[in-house]
Parts: C-alpha cells; sequence; structure tokens
C-alpha cells in the first residue's frame, strides 16, 4: 500500500510538473507572440510615419516648384492669376512646412530642417507679396527652399530603409519565436504524453485536448501571418496607387493589387461615369461576368451603400448587372470617397474557401478601396483644375493663353525639325449684327457650333483655340501652304452648312473668314505670325467675307 501511494504521489507529482511545464511554455509562448505582435504593429507604424513624411515632403516640393513655374508665367505673360497661384502655393507651402515640423517632431534634425524650411517659405512669401513685373524671380528664396526639402527628402529615405529592414527583422524574428514556441511546445507535449501513457483511463481526453490547442496554436499562427502578409500588400499596394499618373493606370493597378489582396476570386472596378447613369467596368481580374450596366440602382450593393453578400442561406435577391446568369456566390462593395459614390467592386468567390478568404480580409480591402477612393477624387480633381486652366469656359476649345504657349513650342519644333507651321486666324462674319438681333444665348450657341465645327475638321496634332471674342485660331504643325488652305475651304464649307439652335429658335447661313501665314516663309517669331496671319484675315474681310486669304498673295498684291 505504501509502495502503491508513493507510484500514486510520483505520478501525480509528474503530471501536476508536466501540467505546470505546459501552462509556463503557454504562457511564455503567448507574451513572445504579443511582443513580437507588438514589435511589428510598431515597426509598421513607424513606416507609414515615414511614408506620411515623405509625402508631405513631396508636397512642399511640388509647391515649390509650382511657386516658381507660375512666378515665371507672370513674368511672361503679365497674368495676374498666375502670381495669385504662384503665392497661394507659396502659403501653402507655408503650412505644409507646419505640419512637417509636428511629424519630425521625434527628429533633432530633422525638426532643424523643418524649422528652416518654415523660415525659407516664409521669406518666399514675403518676396512673392513684394514681387511684381519688374522684380526678379526670387530664385534663391526658392533653392533654399528645394535644398532643404531635399536634405530632408534624403534623409527621411535613410530612415524608411532602416524601418522596412527593420521591419522585415521583426517579421523574421516574429516567425522565428513562433516556429520554435511550437517546437518548444511539441516537445512539452511529447513528455507530457509519454507520462499520460501509463493512464491508459485519461488518454483519450489528453489527446483531444492536445489536438485541440495544437490546432489553436496554428490557427494563430496562420492568422498573425495572413496579417503580416496584409499588411505588406496594403503597404505596397497604397504605394504603388501613389505612384499612378492617370486614371486608367490607376484602375489597372488596383485591380493587380485586389487579385493579390484575394486570391482564387474573380472580380472586377466598375465605376460611375460623368453622367451618373452609367456604370462602366474600367479594370477586372479573373473571369468575372459583369458588363457595363444602367442605371447604377441594378447593383443591390450600389442601392444599399452598404457591402452586400449574395450567398445561399443570407439572401437570394441577385443584382440584375450580369451579361449571362448570375453566379451563386459574390459580394458588392460601394466605393465612395468625400461623401460621393464612385462606383463599386465586385467580387465572385467560387468556393467556400474563398468566401473565407474574403470575409477575413474584409477590413483590408476597405482600406485598399479607400485609398484608391481618394486616389481616385485626386486624379479627377487634378484633372479637372488643368482643363479649367487652359480651356475657354464657352466653347471647351483652348484658350488664348494655352495657344501662346502652344504656339511658342510648336515654333522651337518646328525650328529644330527644319518643318513647316501654319497659323490660321478665323473670325465669325457680322458676329456683332447677329447678337445684337438675336440676343447673347444666340450669339453663344453660334460660337459653341462654331467650336465643334473646328473640332471635327482638324487632324489630331492640329491645336484649335479661342483667340478672343468671336475670333479662332488654328495651329496645323508640319503642313504646306497647299495643304492648309484645303483645310480652310474645307472649314469654310462645314460653317455653311451649319445650323444651331437657341431656345425654340434654329439659325443656318453662318460665314467666316480666314487668314493664313506659314512660318518660315511669313515670319519666324510668334508676333509676326500673329500679325500677317491677322492682315490676310482683314484682307478676307475687304474682299467680301466667307473666304481665306494666305499672307503670301497679300504681300503680293501689295
Amino acid at each position: 500500500m505504501i509502495k502503491r501511494s508513493r507510484r500514486s504521489y510520483s505520478a501525480i507529482t509528474t503530471l501536476i510538473a508536466a501540467a505546470s511545464g505546459a501552462v509556463l511554455v503557454t504562457v511564455i509562448t503567448g507574451l513572445l507572440v504579443y511582443n513580437n505582435t507588438q514589435q511589428l504593429i510598431s515597426a509598421n507604424k513607424w513606416v507609414e510615419h515615414t511614408q506620411d513624411v515623405l509625402n508631405t515632403l513631396q508636397r512642399a516640393s511640388l509647391l515649390t516648384e509650382r511657386a516658381e513655374y507660375r512666378s515665371r508665367l507672370f513674368l511672361l505673360t503679365g497674368d495676374e492669376d498666375q502670381l495669385n497661384r504662384a503665392r497661394t502655393a507659396a502659403n501653402q507651402l507655408v503650412t505644409t512646412s507646419t505640419r512637417l515640423k509636428t511629424l519630425v517632431a521625434d527628429s533633432s534634425d530633422q525638426n532643424k530642417n523643418a524649422e528652416k524650411l518654415a523660415i525659407g517659405s516664409d521669406e518666399l512669401v514675403k518676396a512673392l507679396d513684394e514681387f511684381n513685373k519688374q522684380s526678379e524671380l526670387p530664385a534663391l528664396e526658392i533653392q533654399h527652399c528645394q535644398q532643404i526639402i531635399s536634405l530632408m527628402t534624403d534623409t527621411e529615405q535613410s530612415l524608411l530603409k532602416q524601418r522596412d529592414e527593420r521591419s522585415q527583422r521583426s517579421i523574421f524574428t516574429s516567425v522565428t519565436t513562433e516556429a520554435a514556441a511550437v517546437g518548444l511546445w511539441l516537445l512539452t507535449s511529447a513528455v507530457l504524453l509519454a507520462f499520460l501513457v501509463r493512464d491508459a483511463m485519461r488518454r483519450e481526453g489528453v489527446e483531444r485536448q492536445m489536438k485541440f490547442m495544437n490546432q489553436h496554436l496554428e490557427q494563430s499562427v496562420k492568422a498573425l501571418e495572413d496579417r503580416a502578409q496584409e499588411a505588406t500588400l496594403l503597404t505596397a499596394a497604397r504605394d504603388e496607387l501613389q505612384l499612378c499618373m492617370d486614371i486608367h493606370q490607376l484602375y489597372v493597378s488596383a485591380a493587380r493589387r485586389l487579385s493579390f489582396l484575394l486570391p482564387e476570386t474573380s472580380g472586377c472596378l466598375c465605376m460611375i461615369d460623368n453622367s451618373r447613369q452609367v456604370v462602366e467596368v474600367v479594370s477586372f481580374w479573373g473571369t468575372a461576368t459583369v458588363d457595363d450596366f444602367s442605371p447604377p440602382e441594378a447593383c443591390c450593393g450600389l442601392r444599399s451603400g452598404q457591402p452586400r453578400w449574395r450567398q445561399l442561406g443570407l439572401s437570394e435577391i441577385h443584382c440584375t448587372h450580369f451579361t449571362g446568369e448570375a453566379p451563386e456566390c459574390y459580394v458588392c462593395v460601394p466605393i465612395a470617397a468625400h461623401g460621393s459614390t464612385l462606383g463599386m467592386l465586385y467580387v465572385q468567390c467560387e468556393d467556400d474557401a474563398a468566401v473565407q478568404t474574403v470575409n477575413r480580409r474584409m477590413d483590408g480591402l476597405r482600406q485598399l478601396l479607400q485609398i484608391m477612393a481618394m486616389a481616385v477624387a485626386t486624379l479627377n480633381l487634378q484633372s479637372k483644375l488643368e482643363n479649367q486652366s487652359i480651356r475657354d469656359g464657352l466653347t471647351g476649345l483652348f484658350n488664348r493663353h494655352f495657344m501662346q504657349i502652344s504656339l511658342d513650342r510648336e515654333l522651337s519644333r518646328a525650328a529644330r525639325k527644319k518643318q513647316t507651321l501654319a497659323v490660321m486666324m478665323l473670325d465669325m462674319d457680322h458676329f456683332k449684327r447677329f447678337n445684337d438681333t438675336h440676343g447673347h444665348a444666340a450669339g453663344d450657341a453660334g460660337l459653341q457650333g462654331l467650336a465643334d465645327v473646328l473640332r471635327s475638321s482638324i487632324r489630331p496634332e492640329d491645336i484649335a483655340c479661342r483667340y478672343g471674342g468671336e475670333e479662332f485660331m488654328i495651329l496645323l504643325p508640319d503642313i504646306t501652304i497647299e495643304g492648309a488652305y484645303r483645310r480652310a475651304q474645307t472649314i469654310l464649307q462645314a460653317v455653311s452648312h451649319m445650323s444651331v439652335s437657341a431656345g425654340a429658335q434654329t439659325y443656318s447661313a453662318f460665314t467666316i473668314s480666314i487668314g493664313i501665314a506659314l512660318y518660315p516663309n511669313d515670319g519666324e517669331s510668334q508676333e509676326q505670325l500673329l500679325h500677317r496671319a491677322d492682315e490676310a484675315l482683314y484682307r478676307s474681310k475687304r474682299q467680301g467675307r466667307n473666304q481665306a486669304t494666305i499672307y503670301e498673295n497679300v504681300s503680293a498684291a501689295r
């Protein structure tokens, strides 16, 4: 009895010791996993912080270049609007430098550079406040700001490299630690099982318990690995989307990143067009079965404004935007920015594993869509602002300022390539009388109709501009004088058949007069070509209108 009691006591002691060891390993494993996860999160936060500083520095560099560019345009054209834009850019640079001071407060060296940038931007603001047509370009202030921005950018890029390396080391350490913990746990489990073999009655329960704990640990490891992979994918996607220069490139890049984030799925990006009535498929991956559709309410996700699953047992209602038979399982996620719905993401799942992947990465999917939506909104706004700065508001043709810049560029190109350049000046005949008789609405309709004729009558490389009032101008690169004259006759013929509507009235029988000057025969400078095209135009006016005149003929007549 005493011997049996001692054996029982020894077995209980061994079991308690083994169980205690298992608990200790579990606690240590949990602490190590938690510590490594915190280190990984901290490293990712520092990387994101450095990215934020680099983005702010990039904005500061763009604002400095914009201030210099607008100042030069002001000196060149005397346009006060360009000076105001240069001052606005300088003021925004002051705001950006203040934000930089806040972002780099953790670095004394960068904080000093941010102070210098703030001082430099203040000096640039002061220089532009006193800037006028007779002033010299504030090159020293601009160069000083650019040097500081370049220095800070180099420093931050070095920090970014270090922090990226630290993040990778954290990931490696996390995986290694977890693998070691799993190995240690398995070793402890083997010892525990060796002692529990003596007790057959408890073996089954202990085995089940061990299996459950192992599965739980494996799930934890997989969840951490998946989270780390998701964070890496989102960082790479954000960096790539920020590099996109046009909207099509952005859509293609976003679809590729979505295919990485949601493997074993198919899908497409569908964006609402400018009419707000048609939803267009702009990019896709896999074998999605969605095509352009109208109206947007055909998608239940767009109609509800929330991510919406179509899945057996969850929702039996299909969207109506499919080209063929609707699949059994898919999700539609609206895409919005600044409170406006831009479109939706369609993701098609072929099996339960794909559904679980989408659900597990839904938070990352929302983040990626938010990044993409902000990038789309930014590119659209940038395109709109650029278009407004070079387009005439009434006709949609290029404005006079853009014409002057384009004429300088085309003259330089023609001189460099030893080519010709035709300048065609057009004027609507008796426009003032027509405008006074029928009203400004009819006059505007006539100008818009002429602009439409010009757009449809010129080559892709030609540039049509509204010069002012009822005067228009066309630049025709690399063309003979005969070709320019034939083009003018085509335009005269098209205008003679033009009809426009204003209110309930329809107007026709329009005519125009055209003057043509050719580089280099009729002049080698912008002023000479414009003056001589104008002389040819007034020759057409004096000879009865509704005709085209070449400056060579005017000179010969003299």
